[in-house]
């Protein structure tokens, strides 16, 4: 008999999709977008039913006849913040959890009877270890990046990187990232002569950014892609943590330029710990207060080239999915 998993994300509900494009949250959608096309991928057979509220997932019938049921942080409880009454077996259970909450999980009773949350909460990311505490169980799930075809890094670099232009992405479509600092240190870089600063921050709040930055407001994946295959740094701006812009930005060739916390964020030390301690040759690690670290960054560090970390290719994560599922839909 074909097996049958429900997916219930908040990604899901279109009113997440339209916040995403606009600057909100969407690492989300991308991890729940890889494991259903992978799932259809690995079990053709599969029927993958998405609910996108309470009420669309209780037309789907018999919901206790489901083989695996797949929740995030906000969807796995119902009515009182308990499990929902349908699933009778945790084992069958497994949450997208982004960072790995342990707190997601705890309830007023102490948690989910019988849920093993380090085998069945499935992260971002794997854990770091530089990171200092916070948030830290389940296990890494991830997604995947298509792999990188070869590509000419002709942006400047070694003996040349001084001369060269500097064309610099910045990280943040949502107007709460352009704190009075940020506008201070972009109206710095601005003034620089040899730096071109680029934003995706949408109109009418683009109109803050010094004059000089060159505003293209939300593009489309194609059209983002083109602009980091021209630059060569990305500079984020702290937030959002761990996004999946930083992995965009190495995997075309940038530099990331990445802010270091001066407290720990999700017992993260940096806006993107992973690529600060897995591929390190693709980052500086910079006070965001610290003008001469971050110009330093951009003026003499060039990317040895475009990567997918391994960790990300396409055959990596397969072999993670089947692992995981195949215990209950092989």
């Amino acid at each position: 008999m074909p097996k049958s998993l429900l997916l219930f994300t908040m990604d899901s509900i279109k009113t997440y999709s339209q916040s995403a494009s606009k600057g909100g949250p969407a690492g989300e959608i991308i991890i729940r977008k890889s494991l259903t096309t992978t799932l259809s991928s690995l079990y053709p057979n599969l029927r993958i039913s998405v609910a996108s509220s309470d009420s669309e997932m209780e037309t789907l019938g018999s919901l206790s006849k489901f083989d695996v049921y797949v929740f995030d942080p906000w969807t796995w409880a119902g009515p009182g913040w308990k499990l929902r009454p349908f699933i009778t077996d945790p084992s069958k259970l497994f949450i997208l959890d982004f960072f790995g909450s342990e707190r997601s999980y705890i309830d007023k009773n102490g948690g989910i009877r019988g849920f093993d949350k380090d085998t069945n909460v499935l992260t971002a990311y794997p854990r770091s270890g530089n990171q200092r505490g916070g948030d830290g169980v389940g296990r890494f799930l991830g997604f995947y990046k298509d792999e990188v075809v070869s590509r000419v890094n002709n942006r400047g670099g070694g003996e040349n990187a001084n001369n060269a232009n500097n064309v610099v992405v910045i990280w943040g479509k949502d107007p709460k990232y352009y704190t009075p600092s940020v506008l201070t240190l972009l109206r710095k870089l601005n003034e620089l002569e040899n730096v071109v600063l680029h934003s995706t921050l949408p109109v009418p709040a683009n109109k803050a950014l010094p004059d000089g930055v060159v505003t293209h407001g939300h593009l489309k994946p194609e059209e983002w892609k083109a602009l980091l295959e021209g630059a060569t740094h990305m500079l984020g701006l702290g937030d959002p943590l761990l996004g999946p812009s930083g992995l965009d930005a190495i995997e075309a060739g940038c530099i990331l330029v990445n802010p270091i916390y001066r407290a720990p964020k999700r017992g993260w030390m940096s806006q993107h710990g992973f690529i600060e301690e897995f591929v390190d040759s693709r980052s500086c690690q910079v006070d965001l207060l610290d003008f001469e670290q971050v110009s330093e960054c951009i003026l003499k560090r060039r990317s040895p080239g475009p990567i997918v970390p391994k960790e990300f290719g396409k055959r990596e994560y397969f072999a993670r999915v089947k692992e995981i599922f195949d215990p209950l839909l092989s």
